[in-house]
């Protein structure tokens, strides 16, 4: 069974790409091939790291844009890639209402759909705490049941999490899966992702210090351990 990895959050600078950078780094260190689609165009900072397709944007997925331009019927290479292989794919801000309208519009919310197919689809949601958020992620999961969803806990960027919850939020949040998303210690974060270089490859290098190749080995290792917790990598027929 294929998996399409949608990574999703009601607002920018929420850590997506950030997030989308570590789910490649999973697949690349388990040597499993996945195609990345980078779909903001206005900022596509996780393909110059590990490759991916830049030409396909949700712009269009609405009921509006739909009826006039051929832009959504781009978005389908998404799931004509997830026949293949899995798919990694990086959202811009605030476009959960288009990636809905897609998924809908295809059936790609039927679960019988999904299962005849052969593919799965794990919704990956960023949050840092604030109330707006956490209300889309409820209806997310009211509403869409044949999705695979969890809840990531950004506590680095703006971080909200110890404010007091509602009922029915602290309800939700306690039944679905959720991962706790650490900061990465910042002089190996700007080495790398914010510098545009793969995680491995500073690892592998001679030229840093070994204290800063352990934490971020450390670091990776933690955030890995906790995503297979969620998400566990089929073994090769």
């Amino acid at each position: 069974m294929n998996t399409i990895h949608f990574i999703a959050g009601n607002r920018g600078n929420i850590g997506k790409s950030f997030f989308s950078s570590l789910v490649c780094h999973f697949y690349s260190s388990n040597s499993r091939p996945f195609t990345l689609f980078d779909t903001d165009s206005y900022k596509q900072d996780v393909s110059p790291i590990y490759g991916g397709i830049t030409d396909v944007t949700f712009d269009a997925c609405n009921e509006t844009m739909v009826n006039h331009s051929t832009d959504a019927i781009k978005v389908d290479r998404i799931y004509e890639e997830a026949l293949k292989q899995d798919v990694i794919v990086n959202l811009p801000s605030n476009s959960h209402k288009e990636l809905l309208f897609w998924l809908t519009q295809n059936g790609l919310n039927q679960a019988e759909f999904l299962a005849a197919e052969n593919i799965q689809i794990y919704i990956w949601y960023l949050s840092n705490g604030d109330t707006t958020s956490l209300n889309l992620f409820k209806t997310l999961v009211d509403n869409y049941p044949a999705f695979k969803i969890a809840l990531v806990q950004n506590r680095g960027i703006d971080n909200q999490w110890n404010q007091e919850l509602s009922a029915d939020i602290k309800k939700i949040v306690k039944k679905f899966q959720q991962l706790d998303l650490l900061t990465m210690p910042r002089g190996e974060r700007e080495a790398t992702f914010a510098s545009g270089r793969a995680y491995a490859e500073y690892i592998s290098s001679s030229s840093n210090g070994k204290l800063s190749v352990n934490r971020l080995k450390t670091y990776l290792d933690s955030q890995c351990s906790k995503f297979i917790q969620i998400f566990s990598l089929a073994k090769p027929a």
